[in-house]
């Protein structure tokens, strides 16, 4: 014990000497300090070592190393690399964040002491899954990132905060999930999402939904990227509260539910609760699945003032665009949104009095149209392009199809 003290104290030293950073290796999770900030090492007793704040069982630790490596603070690096995953915690965090792998199922704790965000940056490939638990915002960065869960969701976020899902520019990430499973989504944000960044984020559900969010999910003007899903059991996006696209590409294809689903919370004072607001960007929908599926579902208002939406499909009782309430589409974005809906399929019988019709819009309640352009058409029997419950309203724009309304305006 004391020949490691004084080999510890050394390296202390030296590392103080030369303003470098200090990394305690234990297993697969390291902890970097900055020279700066490691104050007196303390050992506690026969066993124990506190560095930084953080106390280590002595025979817990690999080993103690110097190196010139930069310290981030308020960040989490996991980087997976085939069967082994490597968990790099910066020192000023360590003391209220706790990392637990099995293989290369990684569990990263935040303390709800903790009243700072976190940064978790993730990169590398393997089958595994990452979860993060928390009680205060943070950031998950995609850096290159090929995970595939062999248990349940890729990603799992238990937090309840904003989430920022930041796609790092220039990368491919691919998030697959296990089939069977209990879970909601290949990739799951209990809390809000908040994505933004420059790279592209493929998704497979095998369960369930691609994505899922239990409060609203928005992409925001700084996304540039896209989010590919490719196929999924239910959804390919399915929100809470609301869905909100300033910027960037969705596509969506192989589902056997919805494309773009945003439900009502169980709070109804919730803002914009179960609404659809898209300002900008692109959304592009082959709905896979025959039935009473929709391109772009709301259980509230649907309001489009910018960017580009198509829909196609060739099953029977599909629908492009679904509205619980009112639609509206309008230019407010200063960039006229263009709609094309193309469907071709009849009825989908989901019970002997129960049937499914093919419909581009169908509008529950109230449709405004002004500004843009819509381009739908419809076949199959009894398939019609626009069917509005109550009332149509006209102002400006270009509709190439006929709209059926119980009031016209």
């Amino acid at each position: 014990m004391k020949r490691f003290l004084l080999f510890t104290a050394a390296v202390f030293m030296a590392a103080a000497l030369s303003a470098q950073t200090l990394n305690v290796h234990r297993g697969p999770v390291t902890v970097s300090v900055p020279a700066g900030d490691t104050g007196v090492m303390y050992g506690g007793s026969t066993d124990t070592l506190t560095i930084a704040g953080v106390t280590y069982t002595i025979s817990e630790i690999d080993s103690i190393t110097v190196t010139q490596t930069d310290v981030v603070p308020a960040t989490v690096f996991v980087n997976y690399a085939d069967a082994a995953v490597s968990i790099l915690i910066s020192g000023d965090i360590a003391p209220y964040v706790t990392a637990s792998c099995i293989g290369t199922d990684v569990v990263l704790t935040a303390d709800s002491a903790l009243m700072e965000e976190v940064t978790y940056v993730l990169s590398g490939s393997a089958n595994g899954s990452f979860m993060q638990k928390g009680a205060y915002k943070c950031t998950v960065v995609l850096n290159g990132l090929a995970l595939t869960g062999v248990n349940g969701a890729a990603i799992d976020i238990q937090n309840g905060k904003r989430i920022n899902v930041l796609l790092a520019d220039g990368t491919e990430n691919t998030l697959t999930d296990a089939a069977g499973g209990l879970h909601k989504a290949c990739f799951y944000v209990k809390g809000h999402a908040e994505f933004s960044g420059g790279g592209t984020l493929n998704l497979t559900g095998n369960t369930r939904h691609a994505f899922a969010s239990n409060e609203y999910t928005r992409l925001e003007p700084a996304f540039t990227g896209a989010i590919n899903v490719r196929g999924a059991v239910g959804d390919g996006l399915n929100t809470d509260q609301y869905f909100e696209q300033y910027n960037g590409t969705v596509s969506v294809v192989g589902c056997g539910g919805d494309g773009i689903d945003a439900g009502i919370t169980n709070n109804t004072a919730d803002e914009l609760n179960g609404q659809m607001l898209i300002h900008g960007g692109s959304i592009t929908i082959d709905l896979g699945a025959a039935g009473d599926v929709k391109g772009l579902k709301c259980d509230s208002t649907l309001t489009l003032t910018g960017g580009s939406v198509r829909v196609t499909g060739s099953g029977a009782g599909q629908k492009g665009i679904k509205t619980g309430t009112d639609l509206f589409i309008n230019s407010s974005s200063g960039m006229p949104p263009s709609i094309a809906v193309h469907l071709t399929g009849g009825i989908y019988h989901k019970g002997e009095l129960d049937e499914a019709k093919t419909r581009g819009f169908k509008v529950t309640r109230n449709f405004t149209f002004d500004g843009g352009t819509i381009d739908i058409t419809a076949t199959g029997t009894k398939a019609k392009p626009v069917v509005v419950d109550q009332t149509y309203t006209y102002i400006s724009g270009a509709i190439n199809c006929a709209v059926e309304a119980a009031v016209y305006k």
